[in-house]
Formats: C-alpha cells, sequence, structure tokens
C-alpha cells in the first residue's frame, strides 16, 4: 500500500468526519429554533434544551403551569419519523378519575401513558374509529362520555395523537412535523425540514387544555352536588 493511497485515504476519513461534525451541529442548532415561534406566549418563561436540542417550554397560561416539550418518535418501521408536540397544563385534582385517550394506536407509542391505566373504555358516539381509550375505574368511563363533545373536537384535528386527563393535570399530544425521507430510509436518521412550531397551533392547544380542565372541574362537581 503506497504511502500516497495512505495519505488519501486518510484525508478522506477526516473530511468525512468533519462533514459529519458540522451537520450534526447545524441540526443541532436548527432543533433549538423549532419553538422560537412560540416566544412570549406564556408567562414566566424558561427554555431548555436536551443533549439532542429539542427544546422546552416552560411557564404559566390560564393561571395554570404550562410544560411543552417536543418528542422526536424514530420507533416506526413502516412509516417516516414523527415529531410531536406535548404540551401539558398542570391542574391538581387529586381525586380526579385519569382518562387517556389514543389515536391510531399501532403498540409502538414509547411516549404514550394510555397503556398504563387499567380499563378498557368504548369509544363514545361521534368519537374516530381508531381510537383506544382507558380510564382507572367507572368513574373514568362516566367522565368520557361526559366529555365526549369536547374530546371528539379535539380528536376532530388529524394531528392529535393523545388526549389525558390525569389527576395532576391534562395533556394534548400532536404531530408537529414528519421526518425527510432520505436520511430516514438511507441512514435511519431524523431530520425535520423547515420545521417551525406555529403560535397559532401553540395558542390553540393551550385553550383547548384550559377548555378541557374547566369542563372535567364542572363536570366532577356537578357529580359530587
Amino acid at each position: 500500500m503506497s504511502a500516497g493511497f495512505v495519505f488519501g485515504l486518510t484525508a478522506f476519513v477526516a473530511l468525512i468526519a468533519i462533514l459529519a461534525v458540522r451537520d450534526h451541529r447545524r441540526t443541532i442548532a436548527t432543533r433549538r429554533q423549532l419553538l422560537d415561534a412560540c416566544r412570549g406566549v406564556i408567562d414566566d418563561e424558561r427554555w431548555t434544551s436536551g443533549d439532542d436540542g429539542f427544546p422546552a417550554l416552560e411557564g404559566r397560561a390560564y393561571g395554570r403551569a404550562v410544560v411543552a416539550k417536543l418528542i422526536p418518535d424514530t420507533m416506526v418501521v413502516r412509516r417516516l419519523p414523527q415529531l410531536w408536540l406535548s404540551v401539558t397544563m398542570k391542574h391538581r385534582i387529586p381525586d380526579a378519575p385519569s382518562i387517556s385517550i389514543l389515536a391510531r394506536f399501532t403498540g409502538n407509542e414509547f411516549y404514550a401513558s394510555t397503556l398504563d391505566l387499567p380499563h378498557r373504555i368504548d369509544p363514545p358516539i361521534g368519537f374516530p374509529l381508531d381510537v383506544l381509550i382507558r380510564g382507572d375505574g367507572a368513574r373514568a368511563s362516566r367522565l368520557c362520555h361526559d366529555l365526549a363533545p369536547m374530546l371528539a373536537k379535539v380528536l376532530a384535528d388529524e394531528r392529535v395523537k393523545e388526549i389525558i386527563l390525569a389527576p395532576n393535570g391534562v395533556r394534548i399530544v400532536r404531530q408537529a412535523a414528519e421526518g425527510r425521507r432520505g436520511e430516514h430510509l438511507l441512514l435511519r436518521q431524523a431530520v425535520f425540514d423547515d420545521c417551525k412550531i406555529d403560535r397559532p397551533d401553540f395558542v390553540h392547544a393551550l385553550s383547548e387544555l384550559a377548555d378541557l380542565a374547566a369542563q372535567r372541574d364542572a363536570r366532577l362537581e356537578s357529580r359530587a352536588a
């Protein structure tokens, strides 16, 4: 093996490494900007990001603590990677039943809480046929049917993946983006081109969560009266 060949191979490997580091840094920088359009929507906002670059946002809206984060989903085998926006509004009602609704259930939803609940609930009339609903008892089933019109309205958005009502708050998980096909097929990488979480979508999610929390409280109070 000639010295020239070794030198050329070494230079080629070094170039590939430099390009990989550059692309990784660019990807991380792009990911950190995904929630930038949502700045100023909530009060007392605090920003963080993990090693993967995906940002998280905490603060207050409608008088309650809010947490928004992005969840990359590369577990899918036959589909492109998905990026999910999870928005949680914390509102503690210690004796409230737990309900979780998962749309288009495949069994690969590692981020979902629906399967953690013990009892299956029959979908109310007007719900999509492909939803999985679970709760923690008879009270959860009654509450689900009481809130059916509001829940069906949220599920009418095909981007909504999961709705959770729990004693410590309410949450909506919806699709934020779909990964780029080339990188996923060839390199099994999740690259989300030109993805930005639209400000109106974030505002709408907060409004839906506040409505869900208020309607849940009203139903529980009327049941207890």
